[in-house]
C-alpha cells in the first residue's frame, strides 16, 4: 500500500485536491500555484522552517507570524494582515497560504476570503486535529466579542 493519497473534493461550483503524503512541504511548488505573490500566515508555535520552506517556493513569498492561540483570531490581527497585503500591493490574482493548526487556518482562510472579495487560499495543516477537522470543509472565521 502506498503512503501517498490524493482525495478529490468535487463540489458543484468547483473542485480541489487534498494531498496526503510525506514531503509535501518541499513539493508545495509542484502541487500549488505559488508562481505569484503569496502571504504565508503561520503562528509562533509552528517551526519557522515550515513557513520558510513554503515562502522559498513562491515567486514572491512573504511570511506573517501571529501569536499562537485563539486570541489571534481577532479583528485586530485580521485587520493587520489585510493592511499588510495592501502594503505589499496584493491583487486578486495572488494567494494566501496557512501553515499551522486550526486557528491559523481559520484566520488565514478568512483573510483570503475577504481580501478584494476573495483570493486563492491553500491550507497546510500541521496538527492532527487541523488535518482531520478544520482544514476540510471551508469554514473560516474570526472571533468577535
Amino acid at each position: 500500500m502506498s503512503d501517498n493519497m490524493i482525495i478529490n473534493v468535487d463540489l458543484k461550483h468547483t473542485d480541489y485536491n487534498i494531498y496526503i503524503e510525506r514531503g509535501n512541504l518541499e513539493r508545495a511548488g509542484e502541487l500549488l500555484n505559488l508562481n505569484r505573490k503569496v502571504l504565508v500566515i503561520t503562528d509562533d508555535g509552528v517551526p519557522s522552517e515550515y513557513a520558510k520552506t513554503i515562502a522559498n517556493q513562491c515567486k514572491e513569498g512573504y511570511i506573517e507570524t501571529v501569536a499562537q492561540g485563539e486570541k489571534s483570531k481577532s479583528i485586530e490581527v485580521y485587520e493587520k494582515l489585510l493592511k499588510r497585503m495592501l502594503e505589499l500591493q496584493f491583487t486578486r490574482k495572488d494567494a494566501v497560504v496557512a501553515v499551522g493548526g486550526g486557528v491559523c487556518g481559520d484566520l488565514a482562510g478568512f483573510v483570503a476570503a475577504s481580501f478584494m472579495r476573495g483570493v486563492c487560499f491553500y491550507n497546510i495543516p500541521t496538527t492532527l486535529l487541523s488535518q482531520i477537522d478544520s482544514s476540510i470543509g471551508g469554514k473560516t472565521a474570526i472571533n468577535f466579542d
